[in-house]
C-alpha cells in the first residue's frame, strides 16, 4: 500500500544522487528537478526527483533514507507508481532507487495485458548507465515515441558530447576552440574536433543539427570560478533554454516582412527559434529569413555561435547573415536609429553594468538616477529600438517589477508599451544564476485607457505548456 501522505526526501540520499548526475555533466534544476507532483486520482503523489530531456522525463528517482532491502522494495513499489503517473501513457522508462548508500536501477519492459507495465533490475549502476551516451542509447525507442525530432536531436547531441570531452582545456577553451575550427581560423585540428566538424557539413537547411549544436555550446555560459571575476557571471552571460524562447516567439509571432532584433543574441536561440517559426507557420524561405534577423553581442565567441547556428538552421553562409559583434546598447549609429525594428526578442544579461559599457539610459533625466543595471538598460534599448506598434518579448529578473528603486522605470516603460503578459519562471531555470526570472511581452504604443495585464508564475513540471497557455495574447 502507497501512502499519500507527502514525505521529504532523505536530504543525505538527494545530496549524492544530485552529485553523480552533475559530475555525468547534468545542470541542477535545468536537467533534473527535486519534488515534482505526480497525478494520483484527485490528489497528488511527489517524485523526489526527475531528470528530464528537453522537458520529458526519462528517469524518475526514489530516495530512501534506510539502505535495507525492504527499503529498496518499498521504493521501488512507490517510484514505479509515480513513473506511471507522470506519464501513464508511456510510463518513464528508467527507476532509480537510492537506498542510503545501495543504488537500483530499473527499465520499464514491453507491457502485455495481463502484467500491465513491468520494470525489470539492471545490473549496473547509475554512474554507468545514466552517462548521456548510455543513456541516449537505452531510451531511444521512448524519445521515439515522445517526440521524433527530439530523438534524432538527442543523437547529435551525444556524437557531439562524446567528441568535446575529449578536447583539452576547460570548456571555454574548448568552445572557443570549436568555433575558430569553424571560422577557419585553426588550420590543423585534432582528430575529436575534425569528427565534430564532419557532422556538421550537410549543406542543407537542418533545424534539428542547429538546436543539438547550440546545446552543445551551453558550456560556453557554465562559469568557471565563484565571483565577479569569472566573465560569466562578470558579464551576466547565462544560456536560455529552448523551453523558454519557443513560447515566446509563438507568442511575438513574427512575420516574414518584419524585421527581428537581438541585441544580446548570446547562442542565437532566440533567432533560431524565430527562423523555425518563420519557416513552419509562415512558408518563409531560408534566404528571406536570413535577411530579417539581426543579432548583435560583444563577445566575439557568441557572435560564432550564433552565426554557425543559423548557418546550419538556414544553410546560409556565415557572411550572409546580419549577425554582428558589437556592445548592444549602442548599435552602429551608422546602421540604426530608434524605432527601426519590427521585433525585438531577447534575453539581455542581468547584474552590474560594467564601466566599459555604454549607458542606454544617457539622455533621459528620469533614467539618470536609476541603478546602473543591465535589466534597466537593455528593457530601455529594447523600448527604443522597436518601430511603434512593434512587438517585445524580453527576459528580466522578476525584481525589475518590484524593486521600489525602479519605480522610475516602470512609469517610464508604462507610458511607452502596452504590456500582455508577465509570466514568472521557475527559479533554477536559468542555470548558475540564483535570481527568479520573468517573461514579457508587450507592444510599443501607448495606451489610451485602462487595460488588464495577464500574469501568472509556472512550475517547472510542464513548464513550455504552461508558459505558451500564459503568452496567448493577442496583438
Amino acid at each position: 500500500m502507497i501512502s499519500l501522505r507527502r514525505a521529504k526526501p532523505e536530504p543525505r540520499v538527494v545530496s549524492r544522487v544530485r552529485q553523480t548526475l552533475q559530475r555525468l555533466g547534468y545542470n541542477e534544476l535545468v536537467d533534473f528537478d527535486y519534488e515534482i507532483a505526480v497525478p494520483y486520482g484527485r490528489q497528488r503523489l511527489w517524485a523526489d526527483m526527475v531528470l528530464f530531456e528537453s522537458g520529458v522525463p526519462i528517469v524518475l528517482v526514489e530516495a530512501e533514507g534506510e539502505e535495507t532491502e525492504r527499503a529498496m522494495q518499498a521504493g521501488f513499489e512507490e517510484a514505479r507508481l509515480k513513473a506511471i503517473g507522470l506519464n501513464p501513457e508511456d510510463p518513464v522508462p528508467i527507476i532509480w532507487v537510492a537506498a542510503g548508500n545501495r543504488d537500483r536501477c530499473y527499465r520499464a519492459v514491453a507491457p502485455d495485458k495481463r502484467a500491465g507495465v513491468r520494470y525489470e533490475p539492471m545490473g549496473e549502476r547509475p554512474e554507468t548507465l545514466l552517462r548521456p551516451e548510455r543513456l541516449t542509447k537505452l531510451i531511444g525507442d521512448y524519445l521515439q515515441r515522445q517526440n521524433a525530432e527530439l530523438a534524432l536531436e538527442v543523437r547529435y547531441r551525444q556524437e557531439f558530447h562524446a567528441n568535446f570531452q575529449k578536447l583539452s582545456g576547460n570548456d571555454h577553451e574548448c568552445c572557443r576552440e570549436i568555433i575558430a575550427a569553424i571560422q577557419g581560423a585553426k588550420p590543423r585540428t585534432t582528430k575529436p574536433l575534425r569528427q565534430l566538424l564532419e557532422t556538421l557539413q550537410v549543406g542543407k537547411p537542418d533545424f534539428i543539427l542547429a538546436r543539438a549544436f547550440r546545446w552543445l555550446m551551453r558550456r560556453y555560459f557554465r562559469p568557471l570560478a565563484s565571483g565577479r571575476g569569472d566573465p560569466v557571471r562578470r558579464y551576466g552571460r547565462f544560456f536560455t533554454p529552448s523551453e523558454v524562447i519557443r513560447p515566446m516567439v509563438e507568442a511575438i509571432d513574427p512575420k516574414p516582412h518584419e524585421s527581428v532584433l537581438d541585441f544580446a543574441c548570446g547562442s542565437g536561440g532566440f533567432l533560431l527559434h524565430t527562423a523555425e517559426h518563420l519557416l513552419k507557420h509562415h512558408e518563409a524561405s531560408p534566404s528571406e529569413i536570413a535577411a530579417k534577423l539581426f543579432g548583435y553581442d560583444w563577445d566575439e565567441t557568441c557572435v560564432g555561435i550564433t552565426q554557425t547556428v543559423l548557418s546550419l538552421a538556414l544553410a546560409v553562409p556565415a557572411g550572409r547573415l546580419n549577425i554582428r559583434q558589437g556592445d548592444g546598447l549602442q548599435l552602429p549609429q551608422q546602421e540604426w536609429g530608434e524605432g527601426s525594428f519590427d521585433v525585438v526578442l531577447s534575453n539581455p544579461p542581468a547584474g552590474d553594468l560594467p564601466e566599459d559599457f555604454s549607458d542606454a539610459l544617457d539622455g533621459d533625466r528620469t533614467l539618470q538616477s536609476l541603478p546602473r543595471l543591465y535589466e534597466v538598460a537593455f528593457l530601455v534599448q529594447a523600448v527604443r529600438m522597436a518601430k511603434e506598434g512593434g512587438r517585445i518579448g524580453i527576459i528580466v529578473p522578476h525584481g525589475i517589477l518590484a524593486n521600489e528603486q525602479l519605480k522610475p522605470l516602470r512609469k517610464w516603460l508604462l507610458e511607452r508599451v502596452k504590456v500582455y503578459a508577465i509570466v514568472t519562471l521557475p527559479r533554477g531555470l536559468f542555470p548558475f544564476t540564483p535570481s527568479k526570472m520573468s517573461a514579457v511581452v508587450m507592444q510599443k504604443f501607448k495606451p489610451r485607457r485602462l487595460y488588464s495585464v495577464r500574469m501568472m508564475e509556472t512550475e517547472r513540471q510542464n513548464f513550455e505548456r504552461q508558459l505558451r497557455k500564459a503568452l496567448q495574447v493577442r496583438n
